[in-house]
């Protein structure tokens, strides 16, 4: 199991967990919060960048979703595998979920934390940025 897989299946236990743990009643941004933490414990390496990233994840998609109590959807946990690909300089087809307003969230959050970032991943980062059309 690569990386990615288990990022999704912590995913999928976190939302399960959550149902089974509160009496079969699921709370999607409960859910949502504690999948953040996962992303952010992945990308600790990162420094805030991964805070950052996480949050506007949260906020972007899920709080600001009509129906907040029952996400992730399939698509945003899409959204925040993405993300994960990213940090791991996985340039595939699962990127191609982020819109041109992620991109340009991506390389404002990664300008703001740039010191942070060691040099080879800054490096693969703005490359993937610059290949999707954000720098």
């Amino acid at each position: 199991m690569n990386t990615i897989e288990k990022f999704i299946s912590d995913i999928q236990k976190t939302i399960k967990y959550d149902r089974a743990n509160n009496g079969g009643h699921y709370d999607g941004k409960r859910a949502s919060s504690q999948i953040v933490k996962i992303f952010q414990n992945n990308n600790r390496n990162l420094g805030t960048l991964a805070q950052e990233v996480g949050d506007y994840w949260l906020n972007t998609y899920i709080l600001a979703s009509e129906n907040a109590e029952n996400e992730p959807t399939e698509e945003n946990i899409n959204r925040i595998k993405a993300f994960q690909c990213f940090f791991e300089n996985d340039d595939s087809d699962d990127l191609d979920i982020l819109s041109q307003e992620d991109w340009e969230s991506l390389k404002d959050f990664i300008n703001d934390s740039a010191e942070e970032i060691d040099l080879d991943s800054l490096q693969n980062m703005m490359s993937i940025l610059l290949d999707h059309g954000a720098i």
